[in-house]
C-alpha cells in the first residue's frame, strides 16, 4: 500500500503540491488537469524529487514508465526490456501480442515508431519481475485506439495485483483499466 501524507512541493514561487495526502492499495489511476502535480507526484514516488513536506510509505521496489520512453537506443525491445530480468520468451510474446513483427522485434529501439517505443517502455515496466510498485506516466501516449485498448487489457492482466499508479488525461483509457480513479 502506498501512502503520501501531508505533500508539498514548490518550484521556486510555484506551489505544486498543497497538502497532498492519498493511499493506493493495488492498481488506481491518477487523472487531473496539466500541472497539477501529477507527474512531480509520482517523481516523488520514485525518489527523483524530495517533497519540501509530508511522508511516503509503502513504494518498495518500483518500475516505472516515464513520459519520455528511456530506452536504450541501439537494444531492441525485447533487449530492453530484458534489463528488468523479464523473461525473454514472455517479453517476445507480450510484443507480438500489441502488435510488433518479427522484423520489429529486431529492430533497435532508435529505429523503432514513437509508439513502438511507448510499447516497449510499457512492457519493460509491466514485465519487470522485481517490482513491487508501478509507476506509469502517460503509459499510452502515441497509441491509436486499437492498440490504447490492448495495452489497457495487457496492463491490466500483468499488474498482478501490485501496488499501481497509472496517470492519464484520457478518461477513455481510464474506463478500459476499471481501476479507481483519483482526482488531483
Amino acid at each position: 500500500m502506498i501512502t503520501a501524507r501531508s505533500l508539498y512541493k514548490s518550484f521556486g514561487e510555484t506551489q505544486v503540491l498543497r497538502g497532498l495526502t492519498l493511499t493506493v492499495n493495488g492498481p488506481a489511476v491518477l487523472m487531473g488537469p496539466s500541472g497539477c502535480g501529477k507527474t512531480t507526484l509520482l517523481r516523488i514516488l520514485m525518489g527523483l524529487e524530495t517533497a519540501d513536506a509530508g511522508t511516503v510509505q509503502g513504494m518498495g521496489r518500483v518500475a516505472a514508465v516515464f513520459q519520455e520512453d528511456r530506452l536504450c537506443p541501439q537494444l531492441t525491445a525485447p533487449g530492453n526490456i530484458a534489463l528488468t530480468g523479464a523473461d525473454a520468451a514472455a517479453a517476445v510474446r507480450e510484443l507480438e501480442a500489441l502488435g510488433f513483427s518479427p522484423e520489429d522485434l529486431h529492430r533497435p529501439a532508435a529505429a523503432l515508431s514513437g509508439g513502438q517505443r511507448r510499447r516497449a517502455a510499457l512492457l519493460r515496466a509491466l514485465l519487470c519481475r522485481n517490482a513491487d510498485t508501478l509507476l506509469l506516466d502517460e503509459p499510452f501516449t502515441g497509441m491509436d485506439e486499437t492498440l490504447v485498448e490492448q495495452a489497457a487489457a495487457a496492463t491490466v492482466r500483468l499488474t498482478s495485483g501490485r501496488d499501481a499508479l497509472l496517470v492519464t488525461h484520457d478518461p477513455r483509457a481510464a474506463a478500459l483499466l476499471g481501476w479507481p480513479v483519483l482526482h488531483l
